[in-house]
């Protein structure tokens, strides 16, 4: 079944020897090649693009694993006990509260951490600071640079391999409507000799 296919695809690429082919299925032939060719080209092209991402984002990586660190925030009242709805519907598993934390060199901060609905002041909730102290998100892990780097090369490809694709679709599409068009104004003239005679 395989090589039946891939038969019938070579023959609709390059359909120059067939004597019934016309221009307008070697343009079609020609969208195919087309096709299949900026999808291969695609690839290395995303590899560098997936690389070249990975390699910023490992850098970043470096940086915010060692200016970002954990540290403990001590609630300084108690969380609201019922779960609030986002304007989307959705249940919010965390509120902002107000808390205390240490800074690096040993000063007391204050500020709003994210702490599950219900927990009580005085307990504790892990955070992240940077060198100042300030609250900051946790830092990109190298896993998470990877992911990010292979979901940006897949991305590049699927673009460019969609974009021919729908070249090559559209190619065929004009070119079977301006076939059935062209036979069906060869049948009238057909019926007409007929229907004359």
């Amino acid at each position: 079944m395989g090589s039946k296919l891939l038969s019938r695809v070579v023959r609709q690429a390059f359909p120059g020897r067939n004597k019934l082919a016309t221009a307008g299925d070697r343009l079609e032939g020609a969208a195919l090649v087309a096709a299949v060719i900026v999808a291969l080209l695609a690839v290395p092209v995303a590899g560098a693009a997936g690389s070249e991402l990975h390699a910023s984002r490992q850098t970043r990586v470096e940086t915010e694993q060692t200016t970002r660190q954990r540290a403990e925030a001590v609630l300084a009242e108690n969380a609201p006990p019922a779960m609030r709805v986002d304007d989307r519907g959705t249940v919010l598993e965390t509120t902002p509260v107000r808390a205390t934390w240490l800074t690096p060199d040993g000063k007391e901060r204050q500020g709003e951490v994210q702490a599950h609905h219900g927990a009580m002041a005085g307990a504790t909730v892990p955070i992240w600071i940077d060198r100042n102290g300030d609250l900051t998100e946790p830092p990109l892990s190298a896993a998470g640079a990877a992911i990010t780097a292979i979901v940006v090369a897949l991305l590049v490809w699927g673009s460019a391999t969609t974009v021919a694709a729908l070249l090559y679709l559209l190619t065929r599409f004009t070119h079977t409507r301006l076939r059935l068009r062209r036979w069906e104004l060869e049948w009238r003239q057909v019926s007409a000799d007929w229907t004359s005679r």
